[in-house]
């Protein structure tokens, strides 16, 4: 090969190179959009679009449904009525926010009466209740436990979240006044300060059926403090009641 054609040659893989090299970070900078979670397509090491993988959303096929354990309403006055859900969330490590649910109350010929949506978050493991309250019927009376159902599949999200270590120690049931009376002491055995904790009172029968429930929101606890709450229900259920449960739930 002559002097020229080797010059030639040299001329044109340097402006080939520049011509790839200009072409290729145009490329990057102006069209690539590198691998995200959210990108809605299957990629990165997904096994499904956007889930699994890297990726913070657990895939549907990888996760259990919510276990609905049962639903119940009772009456507060004539015509107005709370509604409660005791749900289980039967996976490891995964939580789900924000999750559309609703309850629906029928008379004894199955015609709906009454409806309340809402959202709810679902912590990992544990079991939780879903609490309305002051649904209002008129004078129309519910003829069996409410319809409870998720509105949508909950949007599994990895989690190394753990309840904040809230203990009941102590839980008295008193009748008083044509009342029932329930008093628990929690106490918060975290090293922080815990606010918006959400609990439960439960009373049910020897055969596990709910006879009352209530829900009250202590707003904050500091590290050691001890708080007293209290659930009142009108009528004399002691005598009904075989076990008392207080479920703690703190959102992340």
């Amino acid at each position: 090969m002559s002097w020229a054609s080797k010059r030639r040659t040299i001329y044109f893989s340097f402006f080939l190179s520049l011509f790839l090299l200009i072409a290729s970070s145009f490329y990057y900078i102006f069209i690539y959009k590198a691998p995200t979670c959210t990108d809605g397509i299957q990629n990165q090491d997904e096994q499904d679009i956007d889930c699994g993988g890297v990726c913070p959303k657990i895939c549907e096929f990888q996760a259990v449904e919510p276990i609905i354990l049962w639903s119940r309403f009772f009456k507060v006055k004539e015509g107005i009525y709370n509604v409660v859900a005791l749900i289980e969330n039967p996976n490891f490590s995964t939580e789900a926010h924000d999750v559309p649910y609703s309850f629906k109350l029928y008379d004894k010929d199955n015609i709906l009466i009454a409806e309340r949506l809402g959202k709810t978050y679902i912590p990992p493991r544990a079991v939780t209740a879903i609490f309305e309250r002051t649904i209002i019927t008129q004078e129309r009376e519910p003829g069996r436990s409410p319809l409870f159902e998720f509105l949508k599949n909950p949007e599994w999200i990895k989690t190394d979240y753990e309840q904040p270590n809230i203990v009941v120690q102590n839980k008295e049931l008193t009748e008083k006044d044509g009342n029932t009376r329930l008093e628990a002491n929690i106490k918060n055995e975290t090293v922080r300060t815990v606010e918006k904790i959400k609990v439960t009172g439960i009373l049910t029968d020897k055969e596990g059926n709910a006879v009352a429930v209530s829900q009250t929101i202590v707003e904050k606890m500091s590290k050691n403090a001890v708080e007293n709450v209290v659930f009142t229900w009108p009528g004399l259920l002691k005598d009904q009641t075989s076990q008392i449960e207080v479920i703690i739930l703190v959102e992340k």
